[in-house]
This record gives structure tokens, sequence and C-alpha cells, in this order.
């Protein structure tokens, strides 16, 4: 069987649409209301693909589309727009030292988000998460183990710019992620209908060493400098401590949080 393939269309120009589709897709601005989001690279565009999400407009290069044609026939046949562009453009267009060969917008994954009272098992809630690797890396091992949902607190970094798209590796096509009005608020509404609040601590000898492997839990954890204040600590019903050799003086967000989800979720799996 052979790997249909598209036709290359001629190059072309960026024209003053493609620019404002571009700016749309990097968060500069919004199309009927709503924010883009910008694609760069095989993996997210096949993530995206593969999820159903419909691409707005993609650009491609000589180079990419001779070693993936298969998916630029995907996307022709998603109804996405395809503009194939020189090497030098594409290098205008993407934000990356080593130009991916592909990019695309699309408009912002949307998802219905729980509501209290619910039915959920396990929600991450990140007090100020403010670097965009750190919320991929959470983002990620989130959606392998089935966490319900990802909140950030105010400060937290926009989990749709093209620095946190890129560092969720495709899982943001999957993971609902909220940054609601009022973090607080919202946590207490959820606790006031049973949901058991585990707020992640240093050093406390006191605090549960494993998460509770069932029930409704939301895993608090603080940003990457300042942990949780006490505003968000005195929400938590328990609180959970990672038990280590202590040589450094703590673990990376990320890392935490993914051990957190783990303790959380190994019983189920």
């Amino acid at each position: 069987m052979t790997t249909k393939k598209a036709d290359t269309p001629a190059l072309k120009e960026l024209t003053r649409f493609d620019k404002k589709l571009i700016a749309w897709g990097k968060r500069i601005g919004k199309r009927d209301g709503e924010p883009g989001i910008f694609l760069e690279g095989i993996k997210l565009i096949d993530e995206a693909v593969a999820a159903g999400h419909p691409l707005k407009r993609a650009w491609f290069t000589s180079a990419f589309i001779e070693g993936y044609p298969s998916l630029i026939t995907k996307l022709i046949e998603s109804e996405c727009e395809v503009i194939h562009v020189s090497a030098r453009l594409m290098n205008s267009i993407t934000s990356l030292d080593t130009p991916p060969g592909i990019t695309a917008v699309a408009s912002q994954p949307g998802f219905i988000h729980r509501k209290p009272g619910d039915p959920f098992s396990l929600i991450v809630a990140v007090t100020r998460l403010q670097d965009p690797g750190n919320l991929g890396g959470v983002s990620r091992t989130a959606d392998y183990f089935g966490v319900d949902e990802v909140w950030l607190g105010p400060g937290s970094v926009d989990p749709y710019s093209p620095k946190a798209i890129r560092g969720s590796m495709g899982s943001v096509f999957r993971m609902p992620i909220l940054k609601p009005n009022d973090f607080s608020q919202r946590i207490k509404k959820f606790q006031q209908a049973g949901a058991e609040v585990w707020a992640a601590v240093v050093d406390d000898e006191n605090a549960e060493r494993k998460v509770s492997p069932s029930g409704s839990r939301i895993i608090m954890v603080g940003g990457e400098s300042a942990g949780i204040c006490d505003k968000h600590l005195m929400l938590a019903d328990k609180r959970i401590c990672i038990p280590g050799a202590h040589r450094s003086e703590s673990l990376n967000l990320a890392v935490a949080t993914g051990i957190l989800i783990y303790s959380a979720t190994s019983g189920r799996f």
C-alpha cells in the first residue's frame, strides 16, 4: 500500500492576513473575541490532527513536505489551509532557533470544566506557576496519569502561550487547564462539595507521606520560588510531604508534582 502524496502548492509570500493569523496564534489580539494558539513542529501539529482539533492555517517548507508528505495530506483532508513558504519566510514565522519546517495556528482548545459537586478523582492546583517549561511537565504528567483538571493560581503563566504549548508536547489538546477568576474561592467551593484538599509542604514531620488513593482530591502545589502562601495553606484538609535525603534544597516543581500525582494514582493502575 502506498502513501497518498499531497500535490505541492506553489511557493507563496506571507499576506497581510497570514501575518494577522500568526499574531493571533501568538496571543497578540483576538479573532471573534477568542485568542488563538501557535503550533511549531510536527509533534504538536500531528497531535492536534489526531485529537481532531481543527487547524486554521499551516505554513510548511519544501524540505518538510519531502520528509512528511502524509501530514500535509492529513491537513488538506481536514480542511486546514496549507501554505508553502520558503525557508527564509519560515525563519520569520517561527520563534525557534532551529526552524521546525511547519507551523500552524488554531483556536484555543475548549473544555467543559467541572463544577462543584461533579464527580472527579484528582485535580492539581498550582498556586503560582511561572515557568512554561514546568507547566508543560505538569500537563504531560497529569495527562499520562489521568488527572481530571489542572488549575493555575493568580500570576501563573498563560497555559496557551507558544512556550507552554511546546512544553506540553500535545497534552494541551487533552488536558483541561483552567485559570479561575478566583483561585481560592474555586477551591473552597469544591471543598464544600466534598473534595479533600492536600497541600504540598517541605520538611513537616507531621505531614502525610502518601496521598489518599481514592475520593475527590485536590493536590495543591506552590509556585517555583515561594511555595504555598499562608492564605492558601489554610484551605488544606491535609498536608503532604515528599520524603527524601534532602541533600538539595528542594525538588523542581514539575518533578515534585509528578511524584505527588503518582502517589495519588498508583493504586489505580
